[in-house]
Protein backbone atom coordinates (compact mmCIF):
# COMPACT_ATOMS: atom_id res chain seq x y z
CA UNK A 1 0.00 0.00 0.00
CA UNK A 2 1.22 3.63 -0.80
CA UNK A 3 -0.24 7.22 -0.46
CA UNK A 4 -1.75 9.55 -2.62
CA UNK A 5 -1.15 13.46 -2.08
CA UNK A 6 -4.34 13.83 0.58
CA UNK A 7 -2.82 10.79 2.92
CA UNK A 8 -5.35 8.58 2.04
CA UNK A 9 -4.25 4.68 1.64
CA UNK A 10 -3.54 3.59 -2.03
CA UNK A 11 -3.53 0.17 -3.60
CA UNK A 12 -0.07 -0.14 -5.32
CA UNK A 13 -1.11 -3.73 -7.09
CA UNK A 14 -3.46 -3.77 -10.49
CA UNK A 15 -6.78 -1.72 -9.53
CA UNK A 16 -8.60 -4.64 -11.78
CA UNK A 17 -7.12 -8.48 -12.06
CA UNK A 18 -9.56 -10.86 -14.62
CA UNK A 19 -7.96 -14.42 -14.71
CA UNK A 20 -9.94 -17.34 -15.89
CA UNK A 21 -13.03 -15.56 -16.87
CA UNK A 22 -15.37 -17.63 -19.11
CA UNK A 23 -18.96 -17.06 -19.52
CA UNK A 24 -21.09 -19.43 -22.12
CA UNK A 25 -24.68 -18.96 -22.71
CA UNK A 26 -26.96 -21.72 -24.14
CA UNK A 27 -25.34 -22.73 -27.43
CA UNK A 28 -22.51 -20.64 -27.35
CA UNK A 29 -19.53 -19.44 -25.51
CA UNK A 30 -19.46 -15.70 -25.44
CA UNK A 31 -15.85 -15.34 -23.61
CA UNK A 32 -13.49 -18.12 -22.80
CA UNK A 33 -10.12 -18.08 -20.42
CA UNK A 34 -10.12 -13.77 -20.40
CA UNK A 35 -7.14 -12.49 -18.87
CA UNK A 36 -6.63 -8.78 -18.33
CA UNK A 37 -5.60 -6.26 -15.94
CA UNK A 38 -5.98 -2.07 -15.58
CA UNK A 39 -2.98 -0.55 -13.46
CA UNK A 40 -3.96 2.62 -11.28
CA UNK A 41 -4.36 5.75 -12.94
CA UNK A 42 -4.34 4.45 -16.25
CA UNK A 43 -6.60 4.88 -19.68
CA UNK A 44 -7.15 1.09 -20.27
CA UNK A 45 -8.84 0.48 -24.04
CA UNK A 46 -11.05 -2.26 -24.67
CA UNK A 47 -11.64 -3.12 -28.39
CA UNK A 48 -13.33 -5.57 -30.54
CA UNK A 49 -15.56 -6.03 -33.17
CA UNK A 50 -19.27 -6.41 -32.38
CA UNK A 51 -19.79 -9.69 -30.72
CA UNK A 52 -16.37 -9.69 -29.76
CA UNK A 53 -17.39 -10.14 -26.11
CA UNK A 54 -17.30 -6.49 -25.07
CA UNK A 55 -20.70 -6.26 -23.51
CA UNK A 56 -20.45 -9.48 -22.21
CA UNK A 57 -17.39 -8.53 -20.31
CA UNK A 58 -18.45 -5.10 -19.02
CA UNK A 59 -21.76 -7.10 -18.00
CA UNK A 60 -20.15 -9.40 -15.56
CA UNK A 61 -17.81 -6.32 -14.29
CA UNK A 62 -21.19 -4.81 -13.53
CA UNK A 63 -22.63 -7.61 -11.73
CA UNK A 64 -25.39 -8.32 -14.35
CA UNK A 65 -23.60 -11.62 -15.55
CA UNK A 66 -22.18 -13.94 -13.56
CA UNK A 67 -19.30 -15.79 -14.82
CA UNK A 68 -18.92 -19.11 -15.28
CA UNK A 69 -16.97 -21.24 -12.12
CA UNK A 70 -13.71 -20.48 -12.03
CA UNK A 71 -12.99 -16.98 -12.91
CA UNK A 72 -11.40 -15.16 -10.61
CA UNK A 73 -11.89 -10.97 -10.10
CA UNK A 74 -9.78 -8.83 -7.90
CA UNK A 75 -10.58 -5.52 -7.50
CA UNK A 76 -7.82 -3.49 -5.12
CA UNK A 77 -6.87 -7.44 -3.72
CA UNK A 78 -10.35 -7.55 -3.02
CA UNK A 79 -12.28 -10.77 -4.62
CA UNK A 80 -15.51 -9.77 -6.46
CA UNK A 81 -17.98 -11.81 -6.55
CA UNK A 82 -20.35 -10.35 -9.41
CA UNK A 83 -24.16 -11.37 -8.28
CA UNK A 84 -25.21 -8.04 -8.22
CA UNK A 85 -24.53 -4.17 -9.34
CA UNK A 86 -24.31 -3.49 -5.85
CA UNK A 87 -21.55 -5.67 -5.22
CA UNK A 88 -19.65 -3.77 -8.02
CA UNK A 89 -20.46 -0.27 -7.27
CA UNK A 90 -19.35 -1.31 -3.35
CA UNK A 91 -15.70 -2.01 -4.67
CA UNK A 92 -15.63 0.97 -6.75
CA UNK A 93 -16.66 -0.01 -10.33
CA UNK A 94 -19.02 2.88 -12.12
CA UNK A 95 -20.46 2.64 -14.90
CA UNK A 96 -21.34 4.84 -18.39
CA UNK A 97 -23.28 3.39 -21.13
CA UNK A 98 -24.37 5.22 -24.35
CA UNK A 99 -27.48 5.56 -22.61
CA UNK A 100 -26.59 8.16 -19.96
CA UNK A 101 -29.64 7.02 -17.86
CA UNK A 102 -30.20 11.59 -17.33
CA UNK A 103 -33.88 12.58 -17.23
CA UNK A 104 -33.75 15.83 -19.09
CA UNK A 105 -36.63 17.82 -17.60
CA UNK A 106 -34.79 17.50 -14.37
CA UNK A 107 -31.56 19.88 -13.35
CA UNK A 108 -28.19 18.46 -12.40
CA UNK A 109 -28.60 18.71 -9.15
CA UNK A 110 -31.28 16.48 -9.69
CA UNK A 111 -30.00 13.58 -11.25
CA UNK A 112 -27.30 13.61 -9.59
CA UNK A 113 -29.40 13.28 -6.36
CA UNK A 114 -31.47 10.23 -8.24
CA UNK A 115 -28.20 8.08 -8.13
CA UNK A 116 -25.95 8.92 -5.46
CA UNK A 117 -29.14 9.99 -3.15
CA UNK A 118 -30.24 13.13 -1.33
CA UNK A 119 -28.88 15.42 1.18
CA UNK A 120 -31.20 15.50 4.15
CA UNK A 121 -31.73 17.32 7.05
CA UNK A 122 -33.71 16.02 10.02
CA UNK A 123 -37.13 14.42 9.68
CA UNK A 124 -35.71 13.89 6.30
CA UNK A 125 -36.25 17.15 4.63
CA UNK A 126 -33.99 17.86 1.73
CA UNK A 127 -30.89 19.60 2.15
CA UNK A 128 -30.90 21.42 -1.30
CA UNK A 129 -28.16 23.75 -0.44
CA UNK A 130 -26.02 21.01 1.06
CA UNK A 131 -27.31 18.90 -2.49
CA UNK A 132 -25.91 21.87 -5.18
CA UNK A 133 -22.51 21.95 -2.90
CA UNK A 134 -22.14 18.38 -3.57
CA UNK A 135 -23.44 18.82 -7.18
CA UNK A 136 -20.49 21.24 -7.84
CA UNK A 137 -18.17 19.32 -6.51
CA UNK A 138 -18.34 16.43 -7.81
CA UNK A 139 -18.33 18.27 -11.27
CA UNK A 140 -15.25 20.52 -9.80
CA UNK A 141 -13.43 17.32 -10.13
CA UNK A 142 -13.62 17.49 -13.94
CA UNK A 143 -13.24 20.60 -13.95
CA UNK A 144 -16.49 22.00 -15.97
CA UNK A 145 -18.86 24.52 -15.17
CA UNK A 146 -22.21 25.53 -15.84
CA UNK A 147 -25.85 26.03 -14.44
CA UNK A 148 -26.56 23.00 -12.50
CA UNK A 149 -30.02 24.23 -12.19
CA UNK A 150 -31.45 24.68 -15.64
CA UNK A 151 -33.36 21.58 -17.09
CA UNK A 152 -30.68 19.04 -18.73
CA UNK A 153 -32.41 19.51 -21.65
CA UNK A 154 -30.71 22.91 -22.10
CA UNK A 155 -27.08 21.56 -21.48
CA UNK A 156 -24.93 20.88 -24.29
CA UNK A 157 -24.68 16.65 -25.06
CA UNK A 158 -20.94 17.03 -23.39
CA UNK A 159 -22.21 18.50 -20.30
CA UNK A 160 -24.64 15.50 -19.60
CA UNK A 161 -21.91 13.02 -20.37
CA UNK A 162 -19.76 15.13 -17.60
CA UNK A 163 -23.15 14.88 -15.25
CA UNK A 164 -23.11 11.15 -15.58
CA UNK A 165 -19.54 11.13 -15.04
CA UNK A 166 -19.55 13.19 -11.89
CA UNK A 167 -22.11 11.15 -10.58
CA UNK A 168 -20.60 7.98 -10.98
CA UNK A 169 -17.11 9.68 -9.38
CA UNK A 170 -19.04 10.01 -6.37
CA UNK A 171 -16.55 9.90 -3.33
CA UNK A 172 -18.32 8.17 -0.74
CA UNK A 173 -17.28 4.65 0.05
CA UNK A 174 -14.90 3.27 -3.33
CA UNK A 175 -17.17 5.68 -5.95
CA UNK A 176 -13.53 6.96 -8.07
CA UNK A 177 -11.49 3.52 -8.68
CA UNK A 178 -12.25 2.57 -12.37
CA UNK A 179 -15.05 4.06 -14.59
CA UNK A 180 -15.60 2.10 -17.51
CA UNK A 181 -16.63 4.27 -20.49
CA UNK A 182 -19.44 2.81 -23.15
CA UNK A 183 -18.89 4.29 -26.70
CA UNK A 184 -19.22 7.79 -24.95
CA UNK A 185 -18.60 9.75 -27.54
CA UNK A 186 -21.46 7.83 -29.88
CA UNK A 187 -24.03 10.69 -29.16
CA UNK A 188 -21.55 13.58 -28.95
CA UNK A 189 -21.11 16.01 -32.24
CA UNK A 190 -17.51 15.89 -33.51
CA UNK A 191 -16.46 19.81 -32.03
CA UNK A 192 -17.52 18.44 -28.41
CA UNK A 193 -15.40 15.56 -28.67
CA UNK A 194 -12.74 17.39 -27.68
CA UNK A 195 -14.19 18.33 -24.59
CA UNK A 196 -14.96 14.57 -23.80
CA UNK A 197 -11.33 13.61 -23.90
CA UNK A 198 -10.51 16.17 -21.25
CA UNK A 199 -13.13 14.78 -18.76
CA UNK A 200 -12.04 11.61 -19.44
CA UNK A 201 -7.83 13.04 -18.72
CA UNK A 202 -9.60 14.73 -16.12
CA UNK A 203 -10.66 11.60 -14.30
CA UNK A 204 -7.80 9.35 -15.20
CA UNK A 205 -5.23 12.49 -13.50
CA UNK A 206 -7.46 12.27 -10.50
CA UNK A 207 -6.52 8.94 -9.80
CA UNK A 208 -9.76 7.14 -11.04
CA UNK A 209 -8.70 4.38 -13.54
CA UNK A 210 -10.83 4.20 -17.00
CA UNK A 211 -11.80 1.76 -19.26
CA UNK A 212 -12.34 2.47 -22.76
CA UNK A 213 -14.90 1.49 -25.21
CA UNK A 214 -14.40 2.06 -28.54
CA UNK A 215 -14.90 1.62 -32.16
CA UNK A 216 -12.79 4.79 -33.41
CA UNK A 217 -9.19 4.06 -33.28
CA UNK A 218 -8.32 7.42 -33.56
CA UNK A 219 -9.61 7.78 -30.16
CA UNK A 220 -7.76 5.26 -29.03
CA UNK A 221 -4.48 6.22 -29.97
CA UNK A 222 -5.08 9.62 -28.40
CA UNK A 223 -6.35 8.53 -25.28
CA UNK A 224 -5.39 5.51 -24.33
CA UNK A 225 -2.17 4.44 -22.56
CA UNK A 226 -3.30 0.46 -23.07
CA UNK A 227 -5.65 -1.50 -25.03
CA UNK A 228 -7.23 -5.09 -24.33
CA UNK A 229 -8.19 -6.63 -27.88
CA UNK A 230 -10.75 -9.36 -27.96
CA UNK A 231 -12.27 -11.50 -31.18
CA UNK A 232 -14.27 -14.25 -30.83
CA UNK A 233 -14.69 -13.57 -26.48
CA UNK A 234 -10.56 -14.58 -26.46
CA UNK A 235 -8.15 -12.00 -25.73
CA UNK A 236 -5.66 -11.31 -28.77
CA UNK A 237 -3.33 -9.53 -26.36
CA UNK A 238 -2.65 -6.32 -24.45
CA UNK A 239 -0.47 -3.99 -25.46
CA UNK A 240 0.86 -0.71 -25.23
CA UNK A 241 -0.97 2.10 -27.26
CA UNK A 242 2.58 3.57 -28.04
CA UNK A 243 4.14 0.44 -29.14
CA UNK A 244 1.26 -0.36 -32.18
CA UNK A 245 0.44 1.21 -35.10
CA UNK A 246 -3.16 1.82 -36.97
CA UNK A 247 -2.75 -1.04 -39.27
CA UNK A 248 -0.97 -3.50 -36.63
CA UNK A 249 -4.18 -2.61 -34.28
CA UNK A 250 -6.76 -3.45 -37.01
CA UNK A 251 -4.75 -6.51 -37.80
CA UNK A 252 -5.57 -7.75 -34.19
CA UNK A 253 -8.89 -6.60 -33.69
CA UNK A 254 -10.17 -8.06 -37.47
CA UNK A 255 -7.73 -11.14 -37.51
CA UNK A 256 -6.57 -12.69 -40.86
CA UNK A 257 -9.49 -12.76 -43.23
CA UNK A 258 -9.42 -12.90 -46.88
CA UNK A 259 -10.53 -11.23 -49.73
CA UNK A 260 -14.12 -12.76 -49.53
CA UNK A 261 -15.02 -14.75 -46.65
CA UNK A 262 -17.21 -18.29 -46.89
CA UNK A 263 -20.74 -15.88 -46.02
CA UNK A 264 -20.49 -14.28 -49.59
CA UNK A 265 -20.01 -17.86 -51.75
CA UNK A 266 -22.43 -17.44 -54.85
CA UNK A 267 -23.03 -13.72 -54.45
CA UNK A 268 -22.96 -12.29 -57.87
CA UNK A 269 -22.67 -8.44 -58.35
CA UNK A 270 -23.37 -9.10 -62.13
CA UNK A 271 -26.95 -9.53 -61.24
CA UNK A 272 -27.50 -6.11 -60.75
CA UNK A 273 -29.80 -4.20 -63.08
CA UNK A 274 -28.68 -0.46 -63.92
CA UNK A 275 -31.85 1.07 -63.35
CA UNK A 276 -32.12 3.14 -60.68
CA UNK A 277 -34.50 1.99 -58.00
CA UNK A 278 -34.19 4.52 -55.27
CA UNK A 279 -32.45 7.95 -55.63
CA UNK A 280 -31.52 9.30 -52.26
CA UNK A 281 -30.57 13.12 -52.21
CA UNK A 282 -30.41 16.02 -49.88
CA UNK A 283 -30.19 13.43 -46.69
CA UNK A 284 -30.02 15.21 -43.67
CA UNK A 285 -30.64 13.96 -39.79
CA UNK A 286 -28.64 15.02 -36.12
CA UNK A 287 -25.27 13.54 -37.60
CA UNK A 288 -26.03 13.12 -41.55
CA UNK A 289 -25.41 15.43 -44.07
CA UNK A 290 -25.31 13.51 -47.61
CA UNK A 291 -26.06 14.86 -51.14
CA UNK A 292 -26.54 11.89 -52.70
CA UNK A 293 -26.35 8.24 -53.36
CA UNK A 294 -28.57 5.81 -55.33
CA UNK A 295 -29.76 2.07 -55.38
CA UNK A 296 -30.03 -0.07 -58.44
CA UNK A 297 -32.67 -2.78 -58.97
CA UNK A 298 -31.70 -6.12 -57.85
CA UNK A 299 -28.68 -4.11 -56.14
CA UNK A 300 -27.61 -4.59 -52.14
CA UNK A 301 -26.27 -1.85 -50.99
CA UNK A 302 -24.59 -1.46 -47.53
CA UNK A 303 -24.57 1.46 -45.31
CA UNK A 304 -21.15 1.33 -42.75
CA UNK A 305 -20.27 3.26 -40.06
CA UNK A 306 -19.16 3.41 -36.56
CA UNK A 307 -21.31 4.39 -33.95
CA UNK A 308 -22.04 7.97 -34.11
CA UNK A 309 -21.41 8.39 -37.85
CA UNK A 310 -25.04 8.89 -39.04
CA UNK A 311 -25.82 5.14 -39.43
CA UNK A 312 -28.13 4.79 -36.93
CA UNK A 313 -30.33 7.55 -38.31
CA UNK A 314 -30.68 6.55 -41.82
CA UNK A 315 -32.42 3.92 -42.35
CA UNK A 316 -35.35 5.50 -40.17
CA UNK A 317 -35.36 8.53 -42.00
CA UNK A 318 -35.32 7.23 -45.23
CA UNK A 319 -39.12 5.83 -44.01
CA UNK A 320 -40.20 8.33 -42.29
CA UNK A 321 -39.50 6.93 -38.53
CA UNK A 322 -37.15 9.58 -37.70
CA UNK A 323 -36.60 13.18 -37.24
CA UNK A 324 -34.60 14.23 -40.58
CA UNK A 325 -34.83 15.55 -44.30
CA UNK A 326 -34.69 13.53 -47.66
CA UNK A 327 -35.83 13.20 -51.11
CA UNK A 328 -36.71 10.49 -52.97
CA UNK A 329 -36.88 9.25 -56.30
CA UNK A 330 -38.50 5.82 -57.62
CA UNK A 331 -37.74 4.36 -60.59
CA UNK A 332 -40.92 5.41 -62.53
CA UNK A 333 -39.51 9.31 -61.31
CA UNK A 334 -42.27 9.57 -58.78
CA UNK A 335 -40.91 12.12 -55.81
CA UNK A 336 -41.64 12.35 -52.46
CA UNK A 337 -40.04 14.79 -50.16
CA UNK A 338 -40.14 13.91 -46.54
CA UNK A 339 -42.23 10.94 -46.75
CA UNK A 340 -44.22 10.20 -43.95
CA UNK A 341 -44.39 6.13 -43.07
CA UNK A 342 -47.15 5.83 -45.47
CA UNK A 343 -46.34 7.95 -48.59
CA UNK A 344 -42.94 5.89 -48.12
CA UNK A 345 -44.65 2.80 -48.31
CA UNK A 346 -46.38 3.91 -51.25
CA UNK A 347 -43.53 4.71 -52.70
CA UNK A 348 -42.50 0.72 -52.52
CA UNK A 349 -39.90 1.43 -49.60
CA UNK A 350 -40.32 -0.36 -46.13
CA UNK A 351 -38.15 -0.92 -42.94
CA UNK A 352 -36.97 -3.79 -41.69
CA UNK A 353 -35.87 -3.51 -37.30
CA UNK A 354 -34.09 -6.15 -35.77
CA UNK A 355 -36.18 -8.05 -33.53
CA UNK A 356 -34.93 -6.58 -30.14
CA UNK A 357 -36.12 -3.23 -31.42
CA UNK A 358 -39.10 -1.47 -30.50
CA UNK A 359 -41.96 -1.39 -33.07
CA UNK A 360 -40.13 -4.28 -35.11
CA UNK A 361 -42.98 -6.39 -34.00
CA UNK A 362 -46.14 -6.47 -31.86
CA UNK A 363 -45.01 -9.86 -29.10
CA UNK A 364 -48.87 -9.94 -27.81
CA UNK A 365 -49.69 -11.41 -31.58
CA UNK A 366 -49.17 -14.36 -33.20
CA UNK A 367 -46.95 -15.18 -36.10
CA UNK A 368 -49.98 -15.09 -39.02
CA UNK A 369 -51.14 -11.90 -36.95
CA UNK A 370 -47.91 -10.21 -37.13
CA UNK A 371 -47.53 -11.22 -40.48
CA UNK A 372 -50.06 -9.49 -42.34
CA UNK A 373 -50.91 -6.34 -40.17
CA UNK A 374 -48.75 -3.96 -42.35
CA UNK A 375 -51.31 -5.75 -45.31
CA UNK A 376 -54.74 -5.37 -43.39
CA UNK A 377 -56.19 -3.45 -46.53
CA UNK A 378 -55.45 -6.16 -48.39
CA UNK A 379 -57.55 -8.57 -46.43
CA UNK A 380 -60.28 -6.21 -45.56
CA UNK A 381 -63.64 -5.71 -47.72
CA UNK A 382 -66.88 -4.17 -46.39
CA UNK A 383 -65.13 -4.30 -42.81
CA UNK A 384 -64.41 -7.54 -42.19
CA UNK A 385 -61.10 -9.66 -42.67
CA UNK A 386 -60.65 -12.53 -44.47
CA UNK A 387 -59.26 -14.85 -41.84
CA UNK A 388 -58.98 -17.78 -44.67
CA UNK A 389 -57.00 -15.75 -46.72
CA UNK A 390 -54.35 -14.26 -43.94
CA UNK A 391 -54.07 -17.78 -43.20
CA UNK A 392 -53.64 -19.16 -46.59
CA UNK A 393 -50.36 -16.29 -47.15
CA UNK A 394 -48.80 -16.43 -43.66
CA UNK A 395 -48.45 -20.29 -44.28
CA UNK A 396 -46.95 -19.55 -47.99
CA UNK A 397 -44.24 -17.10 -45.86
CA UNK A 398 -43.82 -19.50 -43.15
CA UNK A 399 -43.32 -22.37 -45.44
CA UNK A 400 -40.80 -20.08 -47.53
CA UNK A 401 -38.65 -18.80 -44.88
CA UNK A 402 -38.71 -21.61 -42.26
CA UNK A 403 -40.32 -20.42 -39.44
CA UNK A 404 -40.64 -22.48 -37.14
CA UNK A 405 -42.81 -23.83 -35.37
CA UNK A 406 -44.76 -23.46 -38.61
CA UNK A 407 -48.10 -22.99 -36.27
CA UNK A 408 -49.19 -19.66 -37.58
CA UNK A 409 -50.59 -19.34 -34.21
CA UNK A 410 -48.02 -19.69 -32.48
CA UNK A 411 -47.15 -16.74 -30.39
CA UNK A 412 -44.29 -14.33 -31.26
CA UNK A 413 -43.10 -13.86 -28.03
CA UNK A 414 -42.13 -17.31 -27.78
CA UNK A 415 -40.18 -17.30 -30.93
CA UNK A 416 -36.43 -17.95 -31.14
CA UNK A 417 -34.61 -14.72 -32.03
CA UNK A 418 -33.82 -16.10 -35.22
CA UNK A 419 -37.70 -16.90 -36.25
CA UNK A 420 -38.58 -13.73 -34.59
CA UNK A 421 -36.53 -11.91 -37.20
CA UNK A 422 -37.87 -14.16 -40.13
CA UNK A 423 -41.06 -13.06 -38.92
CA UNK A 424 -40.20 -9.64 -39.46
CA UNK A 425 -39.02 -10.03 -43.02
CA UNK A 426 -41.87 -12.12 -43.73
CA UNK A 427 -44.58 -9.16 -42.42
CA UNK A 428 -42.76 -6.82 -44.99
CA UNK A 429 -42.05 -9.16 -48.10
CA UNK A 430 -45.73 -9.75 -47.55
CA UNK A 431 -46.43 -6.06 -48.54
CA UNK A 432 -44.93 -6.68 -51.48
CA UNK A 433 -41.94 -3.79 -52.01
CA UNK A 434 -39.57 -2.57 -54.73
CA UNK A 435 -37.11 -1.43 -51.76
CA UNK A 436 -36.41 -3.02 -48.45
CA UNK A 437 -34.20 -0.88 -45.91
CA UNK A 438 -32.77 -3.60 -43.43
CA UNK A 439 -31.74 -2.22 -39.86
CA UNK A 440 -29.16 -4.78 -38.45
CA UNK A 441 -30.87 -7.59 -39.68
CA UNK A 442 -28.92 -9.82 -37.43
CA UNK A 443 -28.99 -8.74 -34.08
CA UNK A 444 -29.67 -11.19 -31.53
CA UNK A 445 -29.60 -14.33 -33.94
CA UNK A 446 -27.68 -17.48 -33.58
CA UNK A 447 -25.38 -18.79 -36.37
CA UNK A 448 -27.78 -20.93 -38.53
CA UNK A 449 -30.22 -18.02 -38.42
CA UNK A 450 -27.86 -15.61 -39.91
CA UNK A 451 -27.27 -17.50 -42.83
CA UNK A 452 -30.77 -18.07 -43.67
CA UNK A 453 -31.04 -14.24 -42.82
CA UNK A 454 -27.98 -13.86 -45.94
CA UNK A 455 -29.86 -16.48 -47.75
CA UNK A 456 -32.99 -14.48 -47.87
CA UNK A 457 -31.90 -10.93 -48.81
CA UNK A 458 -29.91 -12.53 -51.81
CA UNK A 459 -32.75 -14.74 -52.91
CA UNK A 460 -34.66 -11.18 -53.08
CA UNK A 461 -31.99 -8.96 -55.03
CA UNK A 462 -31.69 -12.03 -57.53
CA UNK A 463 -35.50 -11.69 -57.73
CA UNK A 464 -35.32 -8.02 -58.40
CA UNK A 465 -35.82 -6.23 -55.18
CA UNK A 466 -33.27 -3.33 -54.20
CA UNK A 467 -32.18 -3.57 -50.98
CA UNK A 468 -30.92 -1.03 -48.30
CA UNK A 469 -28.46 -2.44 -44.85
CA UNK A 470 -27.87 -0.44 -42.36
CA UNK A 471 -25.25 -2.63 -40.37
CA UNK A 472 -22.91 -2.56 -37.46
CA UNK A 473 -21.84 -5.95 -38.19
CA UNK A 474 -18.83 -6.21 -40.55
CA UNK A 475 -19.84 -9.82 -41.59
CA UNK A 476 -23.39 -8.63 -42.61
CA UNK A 477 -22.18 -6.26 -45.18
CA UNK A 478 -19.34 -8.84 -46.29
CA UNK A 479 -21.79 -11.32 -47.02
CA UNK A 480 -24.45 -10.10 -48.81
CA UNK A 481 -23.69 -6.21 -50.28
CA UNK A 482 -22.62 -5.78 -53.42
CA UNK A 483 -21.50 -2.15 -53.01
CA UNK A 484 -20.78 -0.69 -48.98
CA UNK A 485 -20.99 3.18 -48.81
CA UNK A 486 -18.97 4.11 -45.58
CA UNK A 487 -19.87 6.96 -43.33
CA UNK A 488 -17.88 8.98 -41.12
CA UNK A 489 -18.78 11.95 -39.07
CA UNK A 490 -22.19 12.12 -40.91
CA UNK A 491 -20.89 12.07 -44.96
CA UNK A 492 -19.98 9.09 -47.26
CA UNK A 493 -16.12 9.26 -47.07
CA UNK A 494 -15.91 5.63 -49.23
CA UNK A 495 -17.10 3.50 -51.40
CA UNK A 496 -16.47 -0.22 -51.24
CA UNK A 497 -16.89 -3.07 -53.89
CA UNK A 498 -17.25 -5.95 -51.68
CA UNK A 499 -15.76 -8.76 -53.86
CA UNK A 500 -12.62 -6.85 -53.87
CA UNK A 501 -12.20 -5.60 -50.08
CA UNK A 502 -11.58 -7.92 -46.57
CA UNK A 503 -12.69 -6.90 -42.95
CA UNK A 504 -9.46 -5.03 -42.84
CA UNK A 505 -9.97 -3.04 -45.39
CA UNK A 506 -13.59 -1.87 -44.50
CA UNK A 507 -12.85 -1.59 -40.50
CA UNK A 508 -9.61 0.67 -42.24
CA UNK A 509 -12.47 2.72 -44.38
CA UNK A 510 -15.12 3.28 -41.19
CA UNK A 511 -12.23 4.39 -39.17
CA UNK A 512 -11.00 7.00 -41.59
CA UNK A 513 -7.28 5.50 -42.15
CA UNK A 514 -6.73 4.52 -46.10
CA UNK A 515 -4.41 1.62 -45.94
CA UNK A 516 -1.42 0.90 -48.27
CA UNK A 517 -1.67 -0.90 -51.03
CA UNK A 518 -4.98 -1.78 -52.96
CA UNK A 519 -7.90 -0.23 -50.84
CA UNK A 520 -10.65 -1.70 -52.60
CA UNK A 521 -12.04 1.52 -53.42
CA UNK A 522 -13.75 0.93 -57.15
CA UNK A 523 -15.50 3.53 -59.23
CA UNK A 524 -19.51 4.03 -58.26
CA UNK A 525 -22.08 1.15 -59.74
CA UNK A 526 -23.86 2.97 -62.58
CA UNK A 527 -26.83 4.90 -61.75
CA UNK A 528 -24.99 6.21 -58.23
CA UNK A 529 -23.74 9.19 -57.30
Amino acid sequence: MSSDLSGEATYAGPIVEIRGLSKTFPGMRALTDVEMDVRPAEIHALLGQNGSGKSTLIKVLAGIYTPDPGAEILVCGERLAPSSPRESRRLGLQFVHQALGIIEELTAVENVALTIGYQRRAAGIIDWPKQREKTRRLLAKLSVGFDIDCPVSLLRPVDRTAIAIARALDDEGHGGRVLVLDEPTAALPPHEVELLFSLVRETRDSGTSVIYVSHRLDEIFELADRATILRDGTVQGTVPIHEIDHEQLVHMIVGDSGPVSDATDGHKVSSVNNRVALRVEELRGVRLDIESFAVNVGEVVGVAGLTGSGREELAGILVGERVGSVKLTSEDGTQVVNPTPRQAKDLGLVLVLPNRAAGAATLELSTQQNMTLPSLERYSRFGFVSRATERRDSLSWIKQLDIRPTDPDHAYALLSGGNQQKVIFGKWLNASPEVMVIDDPTSGVDVSARRAIYDLIRDQAAGGMSVIVCSSDSDDLLAVCDRIIVLNDGTIVDELVTGDIDESHLLMAMVGQAQSGDSGTAEPVSGTS
